[in-house]
C-alpha cells in the first residue's frame, strides 16, 4: 500500500503550508503497525535556519532525543494528514486516528518553540 508516508517532500509542502514554527526540536511520525512493532521508519518533522525538512529515521522502540512529539497515525490518517495538514490533527486526535505522545516536559516544549504546537492540539498537559 503507497501511503505516501516515505514521501518526504509531500511532507515538507505541507510543513511549509502548515508555516510550522521554528524549532530546536523535532515532531516524530510513526505508523501505528510500526509503533506496536517497535520497529519501522519513523518521519522526523522539523523546522530550523534552514527550513522546514521532513526526514527519514529507523525506528526500534526509540525516537531519539531529539523528538519533543510523537504522533502515532492510523495507515488510513496518512493521506489526510498530509493533505489537510496540522489544522486536522486535533479532529484526528479525538476520533482515535492519531495518537499523540508528549516526550517533553512544557517548559522544554516551550524552550524548543514547540508548546503553542502541543496546545493547538487541543491536548492538557501538565506541567512538570
Amino acid at each position: 500500500m503507497n501511503d505516501g508516508f516515505l514521501d518526504c517532500a509531500g511532507w515538507r509542502a505541507m510543513l511549509v503550508r502548515a508555516g510550522m514554527p521554528a524549532s530546536s526540536a523535532a515532531i516524530g511520525l510513526l505508523r501505528r503497525d510500526e509503533f506496536a512493532a517497535q520497529r519501522g521508519t519513523l518521519l522526523l518533522w522539523r523546522t530550523d535556519a534552514e527550513g522546514c525538512r521532513a526526514d527519514l529515521r529507523e525506528y526500534s522502540g526509540q525516537c531519539g532525543d531529539d523528538v519533543a512529539v510523537l504522533l502515532v497515525a492510523d495507515a488510513a490518517a496518512l493521506s489526510d494528514l498530509r493533505e489537510g495538514g496540522c489544522a486536522v490533527l486535533p479532529g484526528m486526535i479525538r476520533r482515535g486516528r492519531v495518537s499523540p505522545y508528549i516526550l517533553k516536559t512544557m517548559d522544554q516544549l516551550e524552550a524548543a518553540g514547540l508548546a503553542e504546537f502541543v496546545e493547538d492540539l487541543e491536548l492538557a498537559v501538565p506541567r512538570h
